[in-house]
């Protein structure tokens, strides 16, 4: 084996599952390593990229897709670019929260990626408080010729343990040991090779999870739909019919108002994610997944912040399946603070 290349760990996980944050603990944790990071959204403003406390670290964007068979190429790209950086020890690839890991991994097989990197390990993250009802979804979709169609989540989700070496029941400490230990059994039976770890808050321990060479080539080879993924020709968000809708607002909104949003929100919202700025309040973080809202102060990323990137306007990414985006629109635009108002 090359002990000269480049290891790299992807991360994958359904939308809300706690990606980004289990990304900056391993960012922040003292482990020593020069990390360059790439970053996958499905929408096209990558709300992650500016979520994600770097200090030297190398980071790349690669928005408005999937690293599927449209965006595999852009990956192999990157990789080649990152294993040229002089002194660079890791590499991390978060993917978006409906991307499913196979076509990922088979980037690394692709031209001259495995002179230069290979993948350590492939990591899934779960809502373990949100898990069973993202499986157990099912939404009514426009299939390619336009026929509405029932669209199960579960397949996406089983894809994403099933292909993988490291398991993380995320958010444990808002289920039960019992829940635990359902969602963990579960996991067993259908990856029983899989690690399986716990965290609150996405705090995990940086040795279990990087350059921990996890990855095997040869059993990835013989991985059932290994050679049926390498010809398609669709994406995820072509296959479960997800959606994005980017909302942008130059004119500060009123608290009160936009608090009273999520009394009563639209369910085909599954994802929100984003920055919002009042007229008389601090701006905030805004995630939505799961069925709850948190709300944290921007100060919390501001000694990350790189310079010329003051917030002034609110900008917020919904993602869901068959989104009302109209009425979303108006009822943002409705909170708007009464003093700015057109």
């Amino acid at each position: 084996m090359n002990t000269s290349l480049i290891p790299a760990s992807v991360l994958v996980g359904f939308l809300g599952s706690g990606k980004t944050t289990v990304l900056n603990h391993l960012l922040t944790e003292k482990h020593g390593r020069k990390i360059a990071v790439i970053l996958n959204d499905f929408a096209e403003l990558n709300i992650d990229s500016r979520l994600v406390r770097r200090a030297d670290e190398r980071l790349v964007e690669m928005s408005n897709g999937c690293i599927c068979c449209t965006l595999r190429q852009d990956l192999v790209d990157e990789l080649r670019e990152l294993s040229q950086v002089a002194a660079l020890d890791y590499i991390l690839i978060e993917s978006t929260g409906i991307g499913e890991p196979m076509p990922i991994a088979q980037a690394f097989f692709l031209d001259d990626v495995p002179e230069r990197v290979r993948l350590d390990s492939i990591i899934t993250v779960v809502d373990a408080a949100a898990f069973w009802n993202d499986f157990n979804r099912s939404d009514i979709i426009a299939d390619e010729n336009g026929e509405l169609v029932e669209s199960p989540l579960a397949p996406l989700l089983i894809d994403q343990l099933e292909f993988t070496n490291v398991v993380l029941l995320n958010k444990s400490d808002l289920v039960t040991t019992d829940e635990l230990d359902r969602l963990d059994g579960f996991v067993r039976q259908l990856n029983p090779d899989a690690q399986i770890h716990r965290s609150v808050h996405g705090r995990v321990d940086p040795s279990l999870f990087i350059d921990v060479r996890l990855f095997d080539y040869e059993v990835a080879l013989g991985a059932e739909g290994w050679d049926e993924e390498w010809v398609q020709d669709g994406s995820e968000a072509e296959e479960y019919g997800f959606h994005t809708f980017v909302y942008h607002q130059a004119c500060p909104m009123e608290w009160n108002h936009f608090l009273a949003l999520f009394e009563e929100w639209p369910d085909e919202v599954l994802r929100a994610k984003g920055f919002v700025v009042f007229a008389d309040d601090p701006p905030v973080i805004l995630s939505l997944a799961g069925g709850s809202v948190h709300l944290e102060a921007l100060e919390s990323l501001e000694d990350d912040r790189e310079p010329g990137t003051d917030l002034d306007s609110t900008e917020i990414v919904f993602i869901g399946r068959g989104m009302p985006v109209d009425e979303l629109r108006d009822r943002l635009d409705a909170c708007v603070a009464t003093a700015f108002a057109r």
